[in-house]
């Protein structure tokens, strides 16, 4: 998808493209939710995880930890993508995140 780096508007565009579920990667700690559609949110290290657990679906720094390989991290993240799918809410959707996140790509300088 082509969209800016800026969390809200880039899951916009996804979702605005038809996607159904999200799943967003940081790794500083984006408190983000898309409410129109869920937004599973990948931790990428674990000190950040740990710090954000509350707010993080899946601790994907375990594969650097040497906890689990690739594929294993893989199928964690393929299996809450069925359960999500099925109704299981994300930790966004839990805590109601991402009500005002919809944000369409506005053409011209944003503050």
């Amino acid at each position: 998808m082509d969209t800016p780096g800026y969390d809200p508007v880039a899951a916009t565009g996804q979702v605005a493209g038809g996607a159904n579920l999200v799943c967003f990667t940081t790794g500083r700690g984006s408190v983000f939710g898309c409410k129109p559609a869920p937004s599973i949110k990948l931790a990428t290290n674990t000190a950040m995880y740990r710090r954000m657990e509350d707010d993080m679906d899946v601790n994907c720094g375990t594969i650097l930890d040497g906890e689990e390989t690739v594929q294993q991290c893989g199928q964690r993240i393929f299996d809450l993508m069925l359960k999500t799918a099925s109704g299981q809410p994300t930790k966004s959707e839990s805590f109601d995140f991402g009500g005002a996140e919809f944000a369409p790509w506005v053409l011209g300088a944003t503050m």
